[in-house]
């Protein structure tokens, strides 16, 4: 049944399927839970607990389990600040739903909305579909109401369990006393000034009535939870809530949610003693952060966001960092030049996938990355190098047209021109990373005309090896042919044939032929690969850089 013992999905599915089989039999119906409060841009780190969900929920699947990911927005939750890059004025939402909030920007009906679309959208690109809950809406249907009422008839025990993680609190008997009996874990929004700066002053278990005065506006009001619920449970009690009222058997959380005294260790109380039932399946997640220098821009939204991510990493790609790491180990995702070498990584992985010499391990993580039980996730099927269509964009200034014809000469098997299509998603990822994400001073720099003092500083030997790079440009302009000359130019103006193996000495020359040749298109000693390099400029424009001559007339 297990395809691949010991990694991190197989293990987690394996517990689920033993208290499964334990608390609701072999025809259960499977609910996993993953919940996210949209408060701001929703980061990478969020998307590690989606995707811990999804992952195991589709291995439920597959073994044949009716398994459903139910996901949570807590929508319902209080604005907490005003968000980077808005106006302060926005200050007075502090305290309101998010649900309710006006969406800064005007383009999305509401706060929350907007988060929750953009985070959506990235999903939908990553083939994950989860049957979404939005709890301002589960709330005020009166979803939950039995739920609320159950929880403030037994809020004195709801106390008792919460006091025990607290830290010490220096009170008489008498105090603690009053402060059980004025504790409620829920939270009135304000009905006339919408926001939860609220104290209940009574309820009335008969009617449900709950009586409140708001801090900030000195509203005096009340309403029955059977007619309106304009409030919600304190975090630590809504999580058991739910876990009750979805009948959840799993769900993951952050490392801040597992402490000793933590969310879900009182969760788990109030679930047993509270709600009457049985503890769910929890498996802790470790932090996902955002590595790498880059080019860091608000504007285009450079952040570690999913949205960004997907703008420069395929979704199959971006699918497999969470596979291939378990659980509980932290990684950041480079957006710098490390995204090069994840890149080169995932085509090692599809090389040994089409060739038969995956292993059992890597061939399962290739088909959770690109395969969903909803359809094929996106993933470029003929994968150049990131690393050449990048250095080709940057050096081209985005030139399709340059890119896809030098593209075609680099393949295995040559051909006369590749389309854009066939790239894709890749040469848009890699348009994405060159535009946004690479700074200024890792760009390439070429030349505007022929450096006449950089040139009368190299050695004869390099000046001489020019003429030769210069002169047989016509009869190697390919990249096969240009690779080979450059590395041929050094053996033929030294004498030696081109079979020569290369000794220490004929490897510096060639060093040095290198340097030259970078010196005078770039203005530094190191560059693209300069076969890449020539064919994006075009023999004219390498000819006027390299020869002092042409670079005479041209000037």
């Amino acid at each position: 049944m297990n395809a691949m013992k010991g990694d991190w999905i197989t293990r987690i599915s394996d517990q689920i399927e033993q208290r499964v089989r334990r608390t609701k039999g072999e025809q259960a119906h499977i609910i996993c839970e993953s919940g996210i409060s949209p408060s701001g841009p929703i980061h990478l780190g969020n998307l590690r607990e989606i995707m811990t969900v999804h992952l195991v929920v589709e291995e439920l699947k597959a073994r044949g389990w009716n398994a459903e990911h139910v996901h949570i927005w807590d929508d319902f939750d209080r604005l907490r600040k005003v968000p980077a890059g808005v106006d302060p004025s926005f200050a007075t939402h502090i305290g309101q739903p998010l649900s309710d909030i006006p969406d800064p920007f005007g383009e999305y009906d509401s706060y929350a909305l907007r988060y929750m679309t953009q985070f959506t959208r990235g999903l939908e690109a990553l083939q994950v579909y989860p049957r979404y809950v939005r709890q301002s809406q589960a709330y005020r249907e009166g979803r939950y109401t039995g739920k609320v009422k159950q929880a403030l008839v037994h809020r004195g025990e709801i106390f008792d369990i919460l006091a025990e993680y607290q830290t010490a609190i220096q009170e008489t008997a008498e105090e603690r006393l009053a402060r059980r009996a004025a504790y409620y874990p829920y939270r009135v929004y304000c009905e006339r000034c919408h926001k939860d700066d609220t104290q209940i002053t009574s309820y009335n278990e008969e009617t449900a009535f709950i009586s409140y005065t708001c801090q900030s506006c000195q509203y005096s009001g009340g309403f029955s939870l059977d007619e309106k619920m304009e409030g919600k449970l304190v975090w630590k009690v809504d999580w058991p809530m739910r876990w009750n009222f979805y009948q959840v058997d799993f769900e993951p959380a952050g490392e801040d949610h597992s402490a000793p005294g933590s969310s879900f260790t009182v969760g788990l109380r109030i679930l047993r003693e509270i709600y009457q039932s049985p503890p769910i399946q929890y498996a802790t997640y470790a932090f996902v952060g955002m590595d790498g220098r880059t080019k860091i821009s608000s504007s285009v939204g450079t952040t570690a966001t999913l949205a960004s991510a997907l703008n420069i990493i395929e979704p199959a790609i971006l699918r497999w960092l969470y596979i291939r790491r378990a659980n509980n180990q932290a990684f950041n995702i480079d957006f710098g030049q490390g995204l090069l070498r994840l890149y080169d990584e995932w085509d090692t992985l599809f090389k040994q996938i089409n060739t038969g010499k995956a292993n059992e391990q890597n061939k399962k993580m290739y088909e959770r990355a690109t395969r969903t039980s909803h359809g094929e996730v996106a993933h470029t099927l003929k994968p150049v190098p990131f690393s050449l269509l990048t250095s080709l964009v940057d050096v081209t200034h985005g030139n399709i047209k340059q890119v896809t014809r030098i593209v075609a000469q680099s393949l295995k098997e040559p051909v006369e021109f590749v389309e854009p299509a066939e790239l894709e998603p890749r040469l848009t990822c890699a348009l994405d990373w060159v535009n946004n994400y690479l700074p200024d001073d890792e760009r390439t720099a070429i030349q505007a005309s022929f450096d006449a003092g950089a040139y009368e500083r190299l050695s004869e030997s390099q000046r001489k090896e020019l003429q030769m790079l210069v002169e047989k440009l016509d009869n190697y302009w390919t990249l096969a042919g240009l690779t080979e000359l450059m590395y041929n130019i050094p053996k033929l103006a030294r004498g030696l044939s081109v079979d020569t193996p290369p000794d220490d000495e004929l490897k510096q020359a060639q060093r040095a032929f290198f340097v030259a040749v970078y010196t005078l298109i770039c203005g530094s000693d190191t560059g693209p690969r300069i076969p890449t390099l020539l064919l994006s400029l075009g023999k004219e424009k390498v000819r006027s850089l390299l020869s002092p001559e042409v670079g005479a007339v041209s000037a």
